[in-house]
């Protein structure tokens, strides 16, 4: 099969998958289905809203980075400044294991929330209402009622012989009543013990089982971005150990070409380069403007900027293979 070429006839190595940054989009555009009313869902530590607007900022950070780090290292490896270049090259990967963090971060936040509306959603609906209190208070007040009746009629008999059975039947009688007016309080306890125990209104329940899917979404895109910067920051660890060696001579340095900076040192620094660079451009050209329109949506629910979400979003998807086509040296 002929390798991938890029608009140029470049090849376009296939460490540089679109699919790479696709989670990226994927977690902007998930940010903007939040937006509707699932948002407004009241969770243990606050509602839905709130969490998904501090998530949606810490999102934000995270895709604002720069990109400098590559054009900079180029310099200092065509300069021959190999100090340079690995102090270049450590905060290049210090900056991505950063973002990465960052990544990881939302990833748990979005565990929390998702958790969170898994309760929500699950909770028990009731039908219980203040009239089947008042029934089972009744009911309660009638089985009290047949036990004082039962406890007053003494037994009566004129003949002695028949005194034992009336006295055996009016306490059955009176056991009976008492057997029958506890399980009508246990019954009004339970009842009322059912009106105290907060019940979710079926509506909101239901929207907590289609935000709880959403967040499953996002909680997958997240620990896809975070593996993207954890995939880049691979690399540059490579890369690291080898700008180490240079300037070192012996068995280990790498082959110098004549422009100073050896063959294989190129070739390993294309993948973390574009990748970089790409989700940068990728930020700032569609996806920094899609978060800030989708925190609105969850401040302030707008169909006319949920649906800017969706289509920056599809923008930026069909963007990414331009972006991700190499630079020369």
């Amino acid at each position: 099969m002929e390798p991938p070429k890029d608009t140029t006839g470049a090849v376009v190595p296939s460490k540089l998958s679109p699919e790479l940054l696709q989670p990226l989009v994927t977690v902007v555009a998930t940010l903007g289905l939040l937006g509707a009313p699932s948002g407004g869902i009241l969770l243990a530590g606050g509602s839905l809203r709130s969490g998904l607007v501090a998530l949606s900022n810490r999102v934000h950070g995270a895709m604002e980075h720069g990109h400098g780090e590559p054009t900079l290292l180029r310099h200092r490896l065509a300069t021959a400044a190999a100090a340079a270049a690995a102090t270049v090259t450590r905060q290049w990967r210090e900056a991505v294991a950063k973002v990465e963090a960052t990544w990881a971060t939302a990833a748990e936040d979005v565990a929390r929330l998702r958790d969170a509306c898994g309760t929500v959603a699950t909770a028990a609906t009731s039908s219980t209402s203040r009239g089947d209190v008042e029934a089972a208070i009744a009911h309660e007040d009638k089985a009290c009622c047949e036990l004082l009746v039962a406890a007053r009629a003494l037994p009566v008999a004129t003949d002695l012989a028949m005194v034992d059975e009336k006295v055996q039947r009016h306490e059955a009688w009176v056991a009976e009543a008492s057997a029958g007016l506890e399980a009508a309080s246990e019954a009004t306890k339970k009842v009322a013990e059912a009106m105290k125990e907060p019940v979710e209104p079926e509506e909101r329940r239901q929207w907590a089982v289609v935000a709880q899917e959403q967040l499953g979404s996002l909680l997958a895109a997240c620990h896809g971005a975070a593996s993207f910067y954890g995939h880049l920051r691979g690399h540059l660890e490579d890369i690291e150990a080898t700008v180490a060696t240079l300037g070192g001579g012996g068995p280990q340095a790498p082959e110098v070409a004549p422009g100073g900076v050896p063959e294989a040192l190129k070739a390993a620094l294309v993948v973390p380069e574009v990748l970089w660079t790409a989700s940068a451009r990728l930020a700032k050209g569609h996806l920094l403007r899609a978060v800030r329109l989708a925190r609105d949506v969850l401040v302030n629910p707008d169909a006319t900027k949920a649906a800017a979400v969706t289509q920056h979003c599809q923008e930026a998807t069909a963007a990414l293979p331009a972006l991700l086509a190499p630079q020369p040296w």
